[in-house]
């Protein structure tokens, strides 16, 4: 008796195992949209000790591939800005360097998930992902104590390193860090082999190659979720010219008065 009842204990565990996985594959992640929020980081020749917290937003659409990769497209309204009046450092206070710039940034990178996610499975409902790709910066606004020409565009290299996890259904939240290389050392408005001079005397820049910033926020997404069902078996499409089967099958029959019909 006891071997029938946990016989019928593993059988239970079974078919449960078999539904869960079926509505496993019922459900396809096609791809996401988000949106996001937080601050955004400038690391140059200016203040170089300090971080100075400027506005940053965005969204992105993301294409996803299978269960781990994904392309996705992201724009930043980014602001960065610093000044060297704020600085620890003896040398830069002196200087007394200060700028600002509002900007947008556009980058594609490749995503790729640590752990396999399963939107509203409790099992697979959360997974650090990393992403790294190519993209554009470009100013829209800015503001200095140096006269110099600046950068107003230039190509960066995002590397993206973030977590997501499943608040219900297709919803999600996810926080991440995006640290961006760039091509041009003018962000700032200041680079390497520039001097500058005021009444404390004459400044360099900090010699450090060229300019970076980065953005860290949290942010809302939605998974664009393709469910699949069993098939819904097709009505046949009523013809003037060709006859119902049914009626045909009726028709075949022979009743009590058959033999009165003409052929």
């Amino acid at each position: 008796m006891r071997r029938l009842k946990y016989i019928h204990i593993l059988f239970c565990v079974l078919l449960a195992n078999i539904v869960s996985a079926q509505n496993i594959q019922l459900v396809e992640n096609k791809g996401e949209i988000g949106v996001m929020g937080g601050g955004s980081y400038y690391h140059g020749d200016i203040a170089s000790d300090q971080l100075f917290f400027k506005p940053n937003f965005g969204a992105f659409y993301k294409k996803q591939f299978n269960d781990y990769v994904g392309i996705r497209l992201t724009y930043e309204y980014i602001g960065l800005g610093a000044n060297d009046a704020q600085s620890a450092n003896y040398y830069d206070s002196k200087r007394a360097l200060y700028f600002e710039r509002i900007s947008h940034d556009i980058s594609i990178m490749g995503e790729f998930y640590f752990l396999k996610f399963i939107n509203g499975n409790k099992q697979f409902g959360f997974s650090p992902y990393l992403g790294f790709g190519v993209g554009g910066w470009k100013s829209i606004s800015g503001k200095s104590n140096l006269p110099n020409p600046i950068t107003q565009r230039t190509i960066v290299y995002p590397i993206n390193l973030g977590f997501k996890y499943n608040l219900f259904g297709p919803w999600n939240m996810f926080g991440e860090i995006t640290y961006r290389f760039t091509n041009s050392d003018k962000l700032d408005y200041f680079d390497d082999t520039q001097t500058y001079t005021n009444a404390d005397g004459t400044f360099q820049a900090s010699t450090s190659g060229n300019d970076r910033y980065f953005s860290s926020k949290f942010g809302i997404s939605y998974n664009l979720l393709k469910i699949y069902g069993p098939d819904k078996t097709k009505k046949a499409k009523k013809s003037f010219f060709k006859p119902n089967k049914e009626k045909q099958q009726k028709s075949s029959k022979k009743g009590l008065f058959s033999f009165l019909k003409r052929n």
